[in-house]
């Protein structure tokens, strides 16, 4: 995920997000099919996005309850880099719509991808740690 120089990371980041887009693309055709304004699939993909935030909140709290006090602070703090990286990943992901219709759809639609994959991954974490006790 680090690369070494901006030019690189610019480049990995461009290809990152325009593999989410077409993810959050995919991710839309498949929940929000009986939608067919763009307001009604904005409205969806934010529903959609609100779903999986509660689902990740939950998986970090399951993880926090499995954690000493300086591993949740360690938890913590990647938590928020990881926000940081999604949001920014995101914005950039969604540039070229900004200022139109399909905006708060790339953007959530992005924001939900990202956000599913960190579940997952803080469940895997979790399945881990059970397994290893």
């Amino acid at each position: 995920m680090f690369i070494m120089n901006h030019i690189k990371k610019v480049g990995g980041l461009a290809l990152l997000s325009s593999g989410l887009f077409v993810s959050a693309q995919a991710f839309a055709a498949n929940t929000c099919d009986n939608t067919y304004t763009q307001t009604d699939i904005n409205q969806c993909i934010a529903a959609e996005l609100a779903v999986e935030d509660q689902k990740l909140n939950q998986s970090y709290r399951n993880f926090q309850r499995l954690l000493d006090s300086s591993e949740k602070q360690q938890l913590k703090t990647v938590q928020l880099a990881w926000i940081d990286f999604r949001d920014k990943a995101c914005q950039f992901s969604a540039h070229s719509v900004r200022g139109g219709s399909a905006y708060p759809m790339v953007l959530n639609g992005c924001l939900t991808t990202y956000t599913q994959q960190r579940r997952v991954q803080l469940d895997a974490d979790i399945e881990n740690i059970k397994r290893n006790r």
